[in-house]
């Protein structure tokens, strides 16, 4: 392939050309190992997006190349990319909905995407009608009783997994690729369930323009007992056990390296009962961490670091802070904002019917698509125990260094490295050379056409900009309501935040999962990338704080310190 730059890249698509960072820099933030993507990308992940947009009617299988090539998403210059070119053909085939509509649901407004520019096979009459029944079907949906029923699957091949080390190698290598039919199927419902999602706050957004109450819209989409935010009310707990007690908040004050095990050797009863609620924590949510889809990235429950070092931060925070206070008021805010709604729609039953399925459509889809995320997540947890335990195996005899190293391999390799490892020394050791280039550079946010060249790539140590100075103003899309003045602090990886102070508010170039702990310390969010279905948007919105994404720059210009006042509503934030 002509340009390729990491070994994994895949070919772009010549029918749907564009492709962007956006929602998916959540969960692959920096360049993926050729193992993961060799061995779930073309055989797992893609073809789990087609089976989604098959079930909603919108694609034929004979719109793609064939299976098991790339093109619904894919590697290019070693970052992973989703094609935007499809959403736009998903909304032409959609009635009522544009592609700018899904743009702004999708990346927020990023000045780096380009215009839609029509393309006569985006026309599809059958689809288009299929497309119409799937979007009524939407706006009477008021449960989605499937989602127990996947929890359930989960649950029960987590606890059949067998003892893995009581496995050969290649028993674990088979397992390994065993599990790509059962990520598909998860993979799929999370797809299926964000395009309802997606759909539906792009409606809630248009009719909210239209009626000139945009900053109602982010209320409308408010949705309370978030699966991805019950880490947060569960860290919440965990803070509190340490913040009214003596004892263990002279513990953390020592610091959280070598913590628990200071606390299990203690024998005292605040030691004991915390150190039983930390492990019941680690048994819910061990599975997150940084990066979570990437085999490579550690978890809460193999680097608990993470998770200590967002606890020592939310302790500090003050009990009135308590986000399960802040419930009531935010479903009233949000009630009233479906009123306000309405009642301006009172003259156009139709419109105002639809405004109402999307309002209570929000209510359900936005938490399932968070709880399918959850799945994929703990999904992800099970495949990568495999070549984890593979991994340490060959550290311990001497073969790799690290077991991560394993996943420099791609699928096709791993046999035959099993059978004669000696022979892949030097390619592991150039392909850990350039993974590590690969983890300096930034890719570019959306690309059109060509594979993406070196060239085309930032440094991550960048061009400095200009600092902000008092009284500029930033502007982004607002997300979760309200207003918040407060000092910045830049977040750019999960192992910066042992600086952040209650009430600082995180400035960072995107969140995932795994951060939702940390928003329990800050006064509100600034973020360079997201939308309105983004992690940093749907937590903000449930804990009630303010938060601004698809802000450029943020990141680069704005210091430490920093006095900003982030306004929820109107996406500015104001220096000074």
């Amino acid at each position: 392939m002509s340009n390729r730059v990491w070994v994994c890249d895949d070919e772009p698509s010549t029918r749907f050309p564009l492709y962007t960072r956006g929602n998916v820099s959540e969960v692959f933030v920096e360049a993926v190992s050729p193992l993961t993507w060799s061995a779930y990308g073309p055989h797992s992940w893609d073809p789990g997006w087609r089976d989604a947009l098959y079930r909603m009617g919108v694609f034929t299988p004979e719109e793609f190349r064939p299976e098991g090539e790339c093109e619904v998403t894919g590697c290019y210059g070693g970052y992973i990319y989703l094609n935007v070119s499809l959403q736009r053909t998903l909304a032409v085939r959609m009635p009522g909905m544009t592609p700018e509509a899904i743009d702004h649901a999708f990346f927020g407004d990023h000045p780096d995407v380009p215009a839609y520019r029509p393309d006569p096979r985006d026309e599809n009459p059958d689809c288009a009608q299929a497309a119409a029944e799937w979007l009524t079907s939407l706006f009477t949906t008021t449960e989605l009783p499937e989602l127990a029923e996947d929890t359930a699957r989960l649950d029960d091949l987590v606890a059949g997994r067998p003892r893995l080390a009581e496995l050969t190698d290649r028993e674990l290598v088979a397992r390994f690729r065993d599990l790509r039919a059962e990520n598909r199927y998860f993979f799929s419902k999370h797809i299926y369930l964000t395009n309802c999602s997606n759909v539906v706050a792009a409606v809630i957004a248009q009719i909210a323009a239209a009626v000139h109450a945009p900053e109602l819209a982010a209320k409308v989409t408010t949705t309370l007992d978030n699966p991805s935010a019950q880490q947060s009310f569960d860290m919440w707990e965990l803070s509190r056990l340490v913040a009214h007690s003596e004892e263990l908040s002279a513990a953390f004050d020592a610091g959280v390296d070598g913590l628990l095990d200071r606390l299990r050797a203690s024998g005292s009863v605040a030691a004991k009962y915390f150190v039983g609620e930390w492990d019941a924590f680690l048994e819910r949510w061990g599975f997150l961490g940084p990066s979570v889809w990437e085999f490579r990235s550690p978890t809460y429950a193999t680097d608990p670091l993470i998770p200590l070092r967002m606890l020592d931060r939310a302790r500090r925070a003050p009990d009135d802070a308590a986000p399960r206070d802040k419930t009531a008021a935010l479903r009233a805010e949000r009630d009233a904002a479906v009123a306000e709604i309405s009642q301006r729609l009172a003259s156009s039953p139709e419109v105002q019917g639809q405004f109402l399925g999307a309002a209570g459509g929000a209510g359900v889809f936005l938490p399932g698509r968070e709880r399918t995320k959850l799945n994929c997540t703990r999904m992800t947890e099970e495949v990568r125990a495999n070549v984890r335990e593979l991994g340490s195996r060959l550290v311990d005899r001497g073969v790799l260094s690290r077991w991560e190293q394993v996943l420099l391999l791609l699928d096709h390799e791993l046999d035959e490295f099993l059978a004669a490892p000696e022979q892949f020394g030097d390619l592991i050791a150039d392909r850990q050379s350039r993974l590590e280039l690969l983890m300096s550079k930034v890719p570019p946010f959306v690309f059109e056409g060509e594979a993406l060249p070196l060239e085309a790539f930032g440094d991550r140590a960048g061009v400095p900009q200009p600092p902000v100075t008092s009284g500029d103003v930033l502007t982004g899309l607002p997300v979760s309501q309200g207003v918040y003045s407060g000092p910045a602090r830049v977040i750019e990886s999960l192992d910066d935040d042992s600086d952040l102070e209650p009430g600082e508010i995180i400035v960072a170039v995107t969140t995932d999962s795994s951060w939702g702990p940390l928003f329990l310390a800050a006064g509100a969010v600034v973020c360079q990338v997201g939308a309105a279905i983004s992690h940093a948007a749907i937590v903000a919105r449930e804990l009630g704080i303010p938060a601004v994404v698809s802000v450029p720059d943020c990141v680069d210009r704005i210091k430490d310190g920093t006095v900003l006042t982030v306004d929820g509503s109107t996406g500015t934030v104001t220096v000074g």
